[in-house]
């Protein structure tokens, strides 16, 4: 009985850390697995050169900025669950013959990255998703990243005043955050697409598993004098994607049957015109229900992955 009250007491806050180029998102959610509507947000943009290609070149002004966020939403402490940049991440298939155990798995990407399997950095950090299992072979994902990027991150989330506990990627906040208030969206082959100043950010899912992970410049466009050429820019990157999984990755066999925009609202209303005349899938923009999301009509939706990263580790 004791121990019922005592977790009543416990606080359930939990941040959700969001880098790129330009700027930096924190969510400081007070919720719980099922209840998202309770969390404070905060966005700090960044000048030039602060944060470059995924990496931070200014530990000093990255620092001063995340410490005003951490002050802001009285977030010192809190356990933070943070997305690596898209521009540093790795994902590759692997066919193995025959059923491996997770265990085998393990242990042979702990021997052969950096032998068999090479990457563009020297240390890595790694994860893999099962695809499938079976007699006739087993299909997997593995996800890498540089261990220098990770450990600098976590370095100056701790000079920050956070607690970062866990590291992701932007996607599966996303992902997460979608399968809690749109299940329904899960059961098909879905791209996730955000559209930031000058980089492109997308994802695909097939079920649970995040096939494809890519992060696209699209610098040379002045997206202020120009917004439909930008948009147009933006959605032949898109269609160039959606051909490149379904006949590199997919092999022919399946492709994408719906795409979800999210991210700047204007923007987001000009690349879904362009994109929905351009390819035959169906184009939706994501959006909040403003009834559950208390003090949110300011908020874009470019923090649908900040939000999905927080709410981690109270998902089923």
């Amino acid at each position: 009985m004791f121990e019922k009250w005592l977790q009543l007491f416990q606080s359930h806050a939990r941040v959700g850390l969001t880098i790129s180029d330009y700027s930096i998102r924190m969510v400081l959610s007070h919720g719980t697995s099922n209840d998202a509507a309770h969390l404070d947000y905060w966005e700090e943009w960044l000048s030039p050169g602060i944060v470059e290609n995924g990496r931070v070149k200014d530990e000093e002004a990255f620092t001063a900025h995340l410490k005003d966020m951490v002050h802001a939403l009285k977030a010192k402490g809190k356990r933070t669950y943070f997305a690596i940049p898209d521009s540093q991440l790795i994902l590759r298939q692997f066919d193995f013959p025959g059923i491996k155990s997770d265990p085998e798995l393990q242990n042979y990407f702990f021997i052969e990255i950096g032998n068999k399997i090479q990457l563009p950095f020297e240390q890595a950090v790694f994860d893999f998703h099962v695809i499938s299992r079976a007699a006739t072979g087993t299909k997997v994902l593995l996800i890498a990243a540089p261990e220098a990027i990770v450990t600098q991150y976590r370095k100056l989330q701790g000079n920050a005043g956070l607690n970062p506990v866990n590291a992701e990627f932007s996607a599966l906040g996303t992902e997460r955050w979608v399968r809690q208030n749109y299940p329904q969206y899960s059961d098909k082959q879905r791209m996730y697409v955000q559209l930031e100043k000058e980089a492109l950010y997308v994802s695909i899912f097939d079920q649970e598993i995040p096939m494809f992970v890519r992060q696209v410049s699209l610098k040379g466009v002045d997206q202020e004098v120009a917004q439909e050429a930008f948009a147009l820019n933006a959605a032949t990157e898109i269609e160039r994607m959606l051909n490149f999984y379904q006949y590199s990755v997919r092999k022919g066999t399946d492709e994408v049957t719906a795409i979800y925009l999210l991210g700047d609202t204007e923007q987001s209303d000009q690349l879904k015109e362009t994109l929905s005349a351009m390819v035959t899938q169906d184009v939706n923009t994501l959006y909040f229900d403003r009834e559950r999301l208390q003090d949110s009509d300011s908020m874009s939706t470019a923090f649908i992955p900040v939000i999905g990263l927080a709410l981690k580790e109270g998902m089923k």
